[in-house]
């Protein structure tokens, strides 16, 4: 989910991206409720920048609990226009808000640096509740797949990648006649690259 959070935000990042954080002002625990107030306040702001119902916005949003307990908000706002902090919390009305700029150096690695802070903790959500939520207007990623029975798909120059992790993950064990419940640990390597970059053997 980081890589597709990170991916999402490469697709969608201008000069106009700004990190917003929603706080209430209650100590409030439940998601659901403030789930429904954060839906609120999207479509009061959007109706208060572009005087319309219909949805411009351009977001990524994530819960997240602080010690006590109490849940605010993470939200990316893309091609986001100036709006007065003072103006901002009286669409919010619940609490205390705060709003910057992102400036990343590196267009490169600007939504792996970003996801960083934005999907923290996001593996251990609540697994009945949405960990994010995204507006529909998003550009999304184009993802392929390619089954290179252990041969390497691209013929990649050092140069040319812009970062590469690898990490385990859980995946459930197949077994001949069922699935058995239990896991297994998988090795994924993960690699970025400059798109013009690519150079797939099969291309002409």
């Amino acid at each position: 989910m980081r890589w597709e959070i990170a991916r999402i935000i490469d697709c969608n990042f201008d000069n106009d991206t700004k990190f917003m954080t929603l706080t209430f002002r209650d100590n409030i625990k439940d998601v659901s409720y403030t789930n429904k107030e954060l839906k609120k306040f999207i479509k009061r702001l959007n109706y208060n920048l572009y005087k319309t119902k219909k949805h411009h916005l351009k977001y990524l949003a994530v819960w997240e609990k602080q010690k006590r307990g109490a849940i605010h908000y993470h939200i990316i706002f893309f091609d986001f226009p100036y709006i007065e902090a003072i103006k901002l919390e009286q669409i919010w009305s619940q609490g205390f808000i705060k709003i910057n700029k992102i400036d990343v150096d590196s267009k490169d690695n600007r939504g792996r640096y970003v996801s960083k802070y934005f999907s923290k903790d996001i593996d251990e959500k609540d697994y009945k509740q949405k960990a994010f939520f995204k507006s529909q207007n998003l550009i999304l990623p184009e993802i392929k797949h390619f089954n290179t029975y252990g041969e390497k798909p691209f013929d990649l120059e050092e140069k040319n990648i812009v970062y590469t992790k690898t990490y385990t993950r859980k995946v459930p064990k197949f077994e001949y006649g069922g699935i058995d419940i239990s896991f297994k640990e998988s090795t994924v390597k993960y690699t970025k690259i400059r798109k013009e970059d690519i150079k797939n053997d099969n291309d002409n």
